[in-house]
């Protein structure tokens, strides 16, 4: 019987940074970028209802979890992170980014288009500057190590969420593992806002695309994720009903029943659409 549980790897990255990996289940190969305050065993529960089907490579972003860190930080430099793991993972391989780790993932799809895309609420500043003003004090709290204060202002500013929703997480045991991951994140929120708003130049990107938002999801997210779907010639959307931006912990097995039909498509199916674009592409 083939084993289907987790067992974490390496991957070097262009720059040499370790990149850790942790790979579950057997059949056709899903790359995950996660978001912003994320590691890859934020994703284990995901990875555990696709094993049967798929096997899952979640990523633990440069700075997160098990990987290594570089002083010499830039969304070029995650993209060129992800390339490392989707050579690992092969070339039949669907990416999937969620929220900051879309941006990281739409970024490399322009240059090395994957064989199939899914893309979970990437922050795209469409409405305007994600951090902006916000990141001062963001930035001041962290200095002075007042990590929960942090996380608060960032859950507020940047992803907009209601007092009560933050009042209801700060309640949560992962808040506190949330809080230390805060350091981290006023890099990739300059990242974001760094990114563009010009969604006209994902319209060259004909990889076969699925867009997933939660019903619950700040309504920005949501937002930038239908215009988004509007400017990829093969994108689709799918809606996952009573969740929010972190459906792949709080219901795995939705999440799961909500990419299987797109993820399992045969490559020939999706259309073979993977050489470089570089020489189309505007700056990501």
């Amino acid at each position: 019987m083939t084993d289907i549980s987790p067992r974490q790897t390496h991957v070097t990255s262009a720059d040499g940074t370790a990149i850790a990996v942790t790979v579950t289940g057997q059949g056709r190969p899903l790359v995950v970028s996660p978001g912003a305050l994320c590691a890859a065993q934020d994703w284990q529960l995901l990875a555990d209802a696709l094993a049967p089907h798929m096997s899952t490579y979640a990523v633990d972003r440069r700075g997160h979890g098990a990987s290594a860190d570089s002083p010499d930080f830039s969304i070029e430099r995650e993209q060129e992170d992800i390339a490392a793991v989707l050579e690992l993972a092969g070339s039949d391989a669907i990416l999937l980014g969620h929220s900051y780790g879309g941006l990281v993932t739409l970024g490399l799809a322009l240059r090395q288009p994957p064989a199939g895309f899914i893309l979970y609420e990437p922050p795209v500043p469409v409405h305007g500057p994600v951090g902006g003003a916000a990141l001062a004090p963001f930035e001041e709290a962290v200095e002075k190590g007042d990590l929960d204060h942090a996380l608060a202002l960032g859950l507020r500013n940047f992803l907009k969420l209601p007092e009560e929703a933050i009042e209801a997480f700060r309640r949560e045991p992962v808040w506190s593992v949330r809080a230390s991951m805060t350091p981290t994140w006023a890099r990739e929120v300059r990242a974001m806002d760094a990114f563009g708003d010009d969604l006209e130049r994902f319209a060259r990107l004909e990889t076969p695309t699925l867009l997933v938002v939660g019903e619950l999801s700040p309504p920005w997210l949501t937002d930038t994720s239908r215009r988004l779907k509007r400017s990829l010639p093969n994108g689709s959307l799918v809606e996952i009903p009573g969740q929010a931006h972190d459906a792949y912990l709080t219901d795995p097995a939705a999440m799961a029943e909500a990419i299987l039909p797109f993820a399992l498509k045969p490559v020939s199916a999706m259309g073979d659409r993977r050489g470089d674009i570089t020489g189309t592409g505007g700056r990501c």
